[in-house]
């Protein structure tokens, strides 16, 4: 779960820039975000600004560069690659500025 302010254009962001669709519950107070038509997450309206600034959470994927690129295409504030042992990951900002992270394992 994670809280915005302007819980449209948030959503908005979320679908345009990570491929999420809107589930079927939504209200004026909170979305349901899937992927594949799946349950990923919720993002909550809150009226204070509550900023995520460690990422608390990875999405994975098969290809980080390609996921690297296209947030940086976007105009995303994008951190470098970091390579570990057994996977890469970078961190990156939502429109709030919230920090997320994507990985990709060996």
């Amino acid at each position: 779960m994670l809280y915005a302010q302007d819980l449209e254009r948030t959503s908005d962001w979320y679908c345009k820039n990570l491929g999420f669709q809107l589930g079927e519950h939504q209200f004026h107070d909170f979305v349901e975000l899937t992927l594949d038509g799946k349950y990923v997450m919720h993002l909550f309206k809150t009226e204070n600004k509550v900023i995520v600034t460690k990422p608390v959470f990875s999405l994975n994927t098969r290809d980080i560069e390609s996921a690297h690129s296209r947030l940086l295409n976007n105009g995303v504030e994008v951190f470098p690659i970091e390579s570990y042992r057994d996977h890469q990951s970078f961190s990156f900002k939502d429109n709030e500025g919230n920090m997320l992270m994507i990985s990709q394992y060996i």
